[in-house]
């Protein structure tokens, strides 16, 4: 590899999308960067990789015979400095990577923890990096000649990239002999796997997330942990002991700090063994937050807890017979639990336990600061300027809050006199306080201001869909800032309003300019958030960009598959698909090509409501490809704004609720969305045939927007065609499922029914239309049988490694937990979870693991006992699945594909289904005999 092909390569494994707005730790070991290389070097021992690259740090560009005059380390990367434009890459990053490398070896020397040149010298003479047409040696003088290269990283990162790939950010040390060499130091301090390991340490030091500890807390517990859990070395250990008198300690203990207020709770570790990789799955950890209700006119409070969590919530989690806990926006229901400090709640088996720690103070605010019910009153580690606030404190330290409350202005500072206050404690009520308590740190008044966006969804990490927009939030605001945004390379300033509501928060203007950069600022004032530049973006127009290059190759099991095939599945359609399901070869055409005529004299302008669930369904074609976690995050973005006036039912799980809509969106050609990848990624536009009794009628499946969906309608009329807008059923609403678009044409036979018409309006519009196959058929054709699939089950590895474990039980068609060390290897199948996103499938048989499909596998558990569930009303042609055996991948979408419709959801005899409608012949036949399944027929009305 050259130089530059070595830069960029190790530049990406740093600055990259997925790295938005993360602080990036500039640290490679020398196994490190041959383990992220290997792909490049077919067959290459480690050695030869190394010296590959030592080569092209030495030689780059010069011809092989002239090898004799290696670069300078000093000279080299300022001399490809001079030559940068400042937004391309930086072309220096492999050289500033060679000046930490040497920090991450050993050496048989005994050199100080502090001894940087000594150990950077001894590691480039030894690869003859130095020598007399170089340097002789590193030091301070040549070294400060590089040193403004870090800078140049940091401003590249955070200002020219505006933290897109990800922030570098230099440790700033005091220290007059570190000026330079600060810079890597400040980088290899910790190394990567002791970070990786912090949450396993706050987790045993029992830390819950969002808490406010002290730097004191946080230097004990790595004294007293940092050896066992971070393995960390004892020089290590005596800068942290010594951390008040050196700056080394000091910034070990702002690393721990930092990750910890990044850290959700959760301390699964990711385990390595040779080629093989894995998560073993620990605890998560989420806070209880202590709430109460205050009802003036009775004299009473009341208290109960919430608990809080930025993970998803197992759908099944249960805390001291608490079920269906998660309410939105991170938080539980409320819980109506006994309060008393300190205890914790556990679920061993989905392994979460919420902690609630003992305090002598606590503060409350208004739990309509995070669109929870304003009759509550949560607690908060945050002390308020600005809002009304309630405190909370033991009777110990009532003299201690009384005095502070002296320095209150006149009514914001009152006793609480109510009843079912606990024994031992005492509350006050309190607004504005005007200085920090001297002794006691919660009750610090923070004055150092920082700006956020909040309340919007973020496309990326800066830039947030328009939908509805996002509010300005200064924190620790004095409610009086004159705040306005700036518009990037302009003069012109744009006052905001400030919400009656919040007052540290403002609202954009309605029409804030999309796609252009702007900063937030406050009139005479600067501080943290000025320099980071949003934006607004809009998902129109986003639809017709989608060209599913990025579309999964899949096999007629719904597998993925890398290898090339003569026939496979690319997100809805058969590539190669059989005679069968083509035009004037398939034997079912008169399904979708009706010989009826049918004629219309008037075409009406359809009306669209673009409600939230066709909002998500935009916002997937603005985004392209993305996660589960991602879709997870819109889903309940969108809900929150559809659904924020209407009551939950109790038996709502808004966790399965999520899990049910991708599927979903799946299923009806919007995506192609693979849960072991947790990968997704959006169908291009298409319009496919459906059934239709006269004339003819197609189907948009794939991306779309509301500015294609609008020009689709206006499109249509131009074409004498009608547009038929049908809203999903109403058992599915709050699955956020888009809205089924259909286009119908009007024509004699003898003119093709109007079809020409159909063709005319694809072109025009540029949206693909399958006039010469039917998807559907092709679908169901390709799609293997049980049989096959059973035969074709492929052997994987036998151990779960801790992951939540269910087994299969096809007489009640329900996953039951199963915590015992031995289970039946005979026939079994299991699901494993690491969390809601995160899972994998295996089936035991005859003693043997297999790695297998969820929705194959249960029909193979019912196929074992000659289990029949599906329910069929021919006379209807409806067909009842239950809701816990949903059809293998191509099976489901060829029947969705049909309308465009999720089936509707139905209690029938105390169980619940999916009924499918209007289901033509073939389609069951095939339906029945690829699952192995005999239909129960049953009148479904």
């Amino acid at each position: 590899m050259t130089y530059s092909e070595w830069n960029e390569h190790i530049a990406k494994i740093f600055f990259k999308p997925e790295n938005a707005g993360r602080d990036i730790l500039f640290y490679l070991t020398k196994q490190d960067l041959i383990k992220y290389s290997r792909s490049f070097f077919n067959s290459k021992s480690d050695d030869e990789i190394w010296a590959d690259f030592i080569l092209a740090i030495k030689y780059d560009g010069q011809e092989r015979n002239n090898y004799k005059t290696p670069y300078s380390p000093i000279a080299r990367p300022q001399e490809l400095f001079s030559y940068w434009n400042r937004i391309e890459t930086p072309p220096f990053i492999a050289y500033l990577i060679l000046y930490i490398i040497p920090l991450t070896e050993t050496y048989d020397e005994r050199f100080n923890t502090t001894n940087y040149y000594g150990k950077v010298n001894v590691f480039f003479k030894k690869y003859e990096i130095l020598n007399e047409f170089t340097e002789q040696s590193i030091g301070t003088t040549n070294f400060q000649i590089i040193s403004h290269l870090w800078n140049a990283l940091e401003e590249w990162s955070i200002i020219a990239r505006n933290c897109d790939l990800g922030i570098f950010e230099l440790k700033k040390f005091g220290n007059q002999n570190w000026i330079h060499v600060g810079k890597p130091f400040s980088q290899c301090i910790l190394s990567p796997s002791a970070i990786n390991k912090l949450p396993e340490l706050f987790y045993e030091a029992g830390l819950i997330p969002d808490s406010a500890y002290s730097k004191e807390e946080f230097r004990k517990l790595l004294l007293k942990h940092g050896a066992k859990i971070l393995w960390l070395k004892e020089s290590v250990i005596e800068l942290i002991r010594r951390s008040d008198s050196n700056e080394l300690g000091q910034s070990i203990v702002e690393i721990i700090i930092r990750e910890y207020n990044k850290w959700t709770g959760e301390t699964h570790a990711n385990e390595e063994e040779g080629t093989s990789k894995w998560t073993k799955r620990n605890y998560t950890v989420a806070p209880l937050f202590l709430q109460i209700k205050v009802n003036n006119n009775d004299g009473l409070i009341l208290f109960s807890f919430r608990i809080y969590s930025s993970n998803d919530y197992p759908e099944d989690l249960n805390f001291a017979g608490y079920e269906n806990l998660y309410e939105t926006n991170g938080w539980s229901r409320t819980l109506n639990l006994e309060f008393k400090e300190p205890f914790e709640l556990k679920d061993d088996f989905n392994k979460w336990v919420a902690r609630f720690p003992k305090k002598d103070i606590r503060l409350f605010v208004s739990a309509g600061t995070y669109q929870l019910s304003t009759g509550y009153w949560i607690e908060t580690e945050t002390l308020s300027k600005t809002d009304p606030m309630f405190l909370l404190c033991k009777d110990e330290k009532r003299e201690a809050i009384l005095e502070w409350g002296k320095t209150f202005r006149n009514g914001n500072f009152r006793q609480e006199d109510l009843e079912g206050l606990a024994e031992g404690y005492v509350l006050f009520k309190i607004l504005n306080p005007v200085k920090s308590h001297p002794d006691i740190p919660l009750l610090t008044l923070y004055t150092e201001k920082r700006i956020e966006l909040i309340g919007g969804l973020k496309v990326n990490f800066r830039t947030f869909i328009n939908d509805f927009l996002p509010e300005v939030e200064i924190n620790n605001s004095d409610g009086n800032e004159r705040v306005y945004i700036q518009y990037r390379n302009t003069e012109d300033k744009i006052f905001l309003t400030r919400k009656l509501s919040n007052s540290n928060r403002w609202s954009l203007p309605v029409d804030t300019l999309l796609n252009i950069d702007f900063h937030i600022k406050v009139e005479g004032e600067v501080f943290a958030g000025n320099e980071i530049a949003y934006n607004l973006i809009s998902s129109d127009d986003s639809a017709k960009k989608v060209d599913g290059l990025l579309l999964p190759k899949r096999d007629s099991f719904g597998k993925y598959i890398e290898i090339g095939a003569a026939q496979y599945c690319l997100g809805s359609n058969i590539i190669n698909p059989t005679k069968a399901s083509q035009r004037y070869f398939c034997a079912w055409e008169n399904l979708f090509l009706s010989i009826n005529e049918e004629l219309a004299s008037q075409i009406t302008m359809t009306a669209y409501d673009n409600h939230c669930g066709n909002m998500l369904s935009s916002f997937l074609a603005l985004k392209t490809s993305l996660t589960t976690e991602e879709f997870y995050r819109a889903f309940e973005f969108y809900y929150s704004k559809q659904f924020a006036e209407k009551t939950t039912t109790g038996n709502f799980n808004l966790t399965r609720a999520k899990k049910a809509s991708l599927n979903f969106y799946d299923y009806t050609g919007i995506l192609d969305y693979d849960y072991e990848t947790k990968s997704i990624v959006v169908n291009p536009p298409q319009l496919i045939f459906v059934p239709s009794n006269q004339g003819r009628k197609v189907l948009l499946i794939g991306a779309r927007d509301l500015s294609l969906v609008k020009s689709i309608i206006t499109t249509a009329g131009k074409h004498h065609l009608q547009v038929e807008i049908t809203k999903q059923f109403s058992s599915n609403e709050k699955l956020l499922l888009p809205d089924a678009i259909t286009i119908k044409a009007f024509g004699k036979r003898t003119e093709g029914s109007g079809e020409r018409n159909i063709i005319a309006f694809a072109n025009e519009m540029k949206i693909e239309f399958s006039q010469n196959n039917f998807p559907q058929i092709a679908l169901q054709l390709f799609s293997a049988n049980i049989e096959e699939y059973e035969r074709e089950l492929t052997e994987t590895q036998e151990d779960d490694y801790g992951w939540a474990r269910r087994i299969f039980n096809p007489e009640n068609l329900n996953y039951e937990r199963n915590e015992a060390p031995a289970f039946d290897k005979t026939f079994s199948l299991i699901e494993y979870k690491l969390n809601e996103y995160t899972y994998y499938n295996k089936l035991w048989k005859a003693g043997k693991c297999y790695q297998v499909d969820k929705n194959w596998g249960k029909y193979l558990s019912l196929k074992q006992i000659s289990k029949n569930v599906i329910l069929f009303d021919n006379e209807r042609k409806r067909v009842a699945i239950p809701s816990e055996t949903p059809l293998p991948r191509l099976l489901s979408e060829s029947i969705m594909l049909l309308s465009g419709l999720a089936p509707d959801f139905k209690e029938i005899e105390g169980k619940y289904y999916r009924i499918y409608e209007n289901i033509p012949g073939v389609f069951t036949e095939n339906l029945f005999r690829k699952l192995g399944q005999q239909p129960i027929n049953k009148e479904l009305k």
